[in-house]
């Protein structure tokens, strides 16, 4: 999904807390975030005041990004996810978005009027190199989903798709770099932005550079950015470059 379909998006973070599983989760914001507050982000518990979405809150047509401070798929939130998936189903008439560094275990979380999935719940497996790539995506195309994303954010490590894309069953390939302070941000390269880009192209399969990280590297330059907003605006400058050369 494009930028500014996210930044839209309803925020709804049913529980907090997450436990990391690999590379891709070494600088998380909700790492960094808690501890700022003293607080352990491997303890998941049920949000006080979050775990409901009201309706009142949630008007027809929303966008509703869910659980972005952890993983929905998450084991210690088990008991917690029936109360999510009854709201899920009775709000057909929104749109929800979720990503999963878990894939393994979506056949065993959703319930059991899940089918094929719901029309109106929309997935993206998070990658970051192409062991978590390889790891991953058979497990997520087995999976059943509707409507499947790929968001390779933190982009860490050159990674081509080709076969999975070729399946025809991934609608969206996002791509990302990182954020985190000059001591521990790990680069996004050009090169391997561009080549996922012409992996996408050819299959026409959208393709979202959403955000260029702290350390993108292009001519051996950083030309990242520190300011998200600016790491947004110069992934779309970065986008449209690669749209106007590879027509």
């Amino acid at each position: 999904m494009q930028n500014n379909e996210i930044e839209k998006a309803i925020p709804w973070n049913p529980w907090h807390g997450c436990k990391k599983v690999s590379a891709g989760c070494k600088n998380c914001f909700v790492y960094k975030m808690d501890q700022r507050y003293g607080r352990d982000t491997t303890v998941v518990t049920k949000g006080k005041t979050t775990y409901e979405l009201k309706d009142k809150d949630c008007p027809p047509n929303s966008l509703v990004k869910l659980c972005f401070s952890s993983d929905f798929f998450l084991e210690e939130a088990d008991e917690y996810r029936e109360g999510c998936w009854d709201f899920i189903r009775r709000r057909k008439d929104c749109r929800f978005v979720l990503t999963t560094k878990r894939p393994e275990r979506i056949k065993i979380c959703v319930p059991p009027d899940w089918g094929e999935g719901w029309e109106h719940v929309y997935m993206s497996v998070s990658i970051e190199n192409q062991e978590m790539a390889d790891i991953r995506l058979k497990h997520f195309l087995e999976a059943p989903v509707k409507h499947r994303e790929v968001f390779c954010s933190p982009l860490i490590g050159p990674i081509t798709l080709g076969k999975y894309l070729d399946t025809g069953l991934i609608k969206c390939v996002n791509v990302g770099g990182e954020m985190a302070a000059k001591a521990d941000v790990r680069p996004i390269e050009y090169e391997w932005v561009k080549n996922l880009y012409l992996e996408a192209k050819e299959r026409n399969i959208e393709f979202y550079f959403h955000q260029c990280g702290s350390m993108f590297l292009k001519d051996g330059k950083n030309i990242g950015k520190w300011n998200l907003k600016e790491q947004i605006a110069r992934a779309e400058e970065i986008q449209k470059e690669l749209e106007t050369l590879y027509k």
